[in-house]
């Protein structure tokens, strides 16, 4: 996969080359694309990529959970993949950000997979819909849950 296939939502300092890196400001020169992710449609086209790396950017925003997946699958190319971390509910240090909207637990995203429970039961929410690639696990420190999940056709 060529990276110009890979977009880096909130890149912060956490830049990666030849991704297309994206801020809500331009603090740095590798930032290719300036957007305030509340703000609905997100600039790229539909299926633009392959990859999008959403490392602590989602929780940030107003708009919750389910409209933010639901932006990234549109963007997402058939059977595209997210790798998303997220502040774990548990954790005092998903509360000491002040910019912290959304925290979520172990079994959050399966809401947008339907070959769990909870995907099963709650499929009404969104058409939009998931697999897992890698499943929702803590990092060392407890504080957050990442995981890896690939596009399907609704």
């Amino acid at each position: 996969m060529a990276m110009a296939d890979v977009l880096n939502l909130g890149a912060g300092n956490r830049i990666i080359a030849d991704a297309v890196n994206h801020d809500r400001i331009c603090h740095r020169p590798e930032i290719d694309v300036v957007w305030d992710l509340n703000v609905l449609p997100w600039p790229w086209s539909d299926e633009s990529f392959d990859l999008i790396v959403a490392r602590a950017v989602l929780e940030h925003l107003d708009i919750d959970l389910l409209a933010s997946l639901n932006e990234c699958w549109r963007i997402l190319r058939p059977g595209g993949e997210i790798n998303i971390k997220l502040p774990y509910w548990k954790a005092e240090a998903a509360y000491s950000d002040p910019t912290h909207r959304w925290f979520v637990a172990m079994d959050t995203l399966d809401t947008f997979v339907p070959d769990t429970a909870r995907g099963q039961e709650y499929a009404f929410y969104t058409p939009y819909k998931w697999q897992y690639v890698k499943r929702p696990r803590l990092n060392r420190a407890g504080t957050s849950l990442y995981a890896m999940l690939r596009k399907i056709a609704p």
